[in-house]
């Protein structure tokens, strides 16, 4: 497979009607609390531009706007911006969604104050190369010392998945360079189904903190702080949570 049949599934996964159905409720969740508490701390000035990047239905942006903040949301998926204008109408709400792909941002240099790629959003972003790309856009299109938090699962060898990161190791590192056609693009690309969510195959990559430090500081960006202990809400508390990323240009 190819990054762009990589990217295909990634968008057929968030159109189907079940995820539209499931994101449009998780549009009224509002932030979780590690987002809410870096971005208190983070994104100081309430008449900043924001980039809300991975907006999906709006989730994080409907929050952000509520707050002040100048915001355009942007997501890949074309069903996820339709979903999320609609709410935004419903919530009477006047917010500028597009729809864009990180790897390639339809704006100058220097246009945002802040940059928010929640919900994982940066590891559905198929291949190494890609994932430096977006980086380096998300980079780009901040001002002089503007701030980006994104968040991405961490990869936990000595976990339930043990024996998943096991397998994973033999099949892209012994299995793969002899032959088989093995799908992942990456170490640590996985896929999956959630049949109570959707019915196609899901991509995700899980990166280690190591990766993902490597690869902000290829993309140029200084790294402020990385967390990986607040939890996403009191009613969704996880042995790993997501860690959150907060990088300055």
């Amino acid at each position: 497979m190819n990054k762009e049949d990589f990217k295909k599934i990634v968008i057929e996964e968030f159109s189907a009607q079940n995820a539209q159905a499931k994101y449009s409720k998780f549009a009224h969740n509002g932030l979780w609390i590690g987002e809410d508490y870096f971005i208190s701390k983070y994104f100081a000035d309430r008449k900043g531009w924001v980039l809300d990047l991975g907006c999906g239905t709006g989730r994080t942006t409907i929050p952000l706007a509520k707050m002040g903040y100048n915001i355009i949301a942007v997501d890949l998926v074309p069903e996820m911006i339709k979903t999320a204008k609609k709410i935004a109408e419903e919530e009477k709400l006047n917010i500028d969604y597009r729809i864009g792909d990180a790897t390639k941002l339809d704006f100058g240099d220097g246009y945002f104050d802040y940059l928010l790629f929640s919900n994982q959003g940066w590891t559905q972003i198929p291949g190494k190369d890609e994932r430096l790309k977006a980086l380096k856009e998300m980079r780009r299109v901040l001002k002089p010392n503007g701030i980006c938090i994104f968040t991405a699962h961490p990869r936990v060898w000595f976990s339930r998945f043990f024996f998943f990161w096991v397998m994973q190791w033999v099949r892209f590192y012994i299995l793969k360079p002899i032959g088989f056609n093995i799908a992942e693009m990456d170490f640590g690309d996985r896929f999956f189904k959630r049949l109570d969510e959707v019915t196609i195959k899901q991509y995700i990559h899980i990166a280690s903190v190591d990766e993902v430090k490597k690869q902000i500081i290829r993309a140029g960006f200084k790294i402020i702080e990385i967390n990986g202990k607040l939890q996403i809400a009191e009613d969704d508390v996880r042995r790993h949570p997501p860690v959150f990323y907060i990088c300055k240009k």
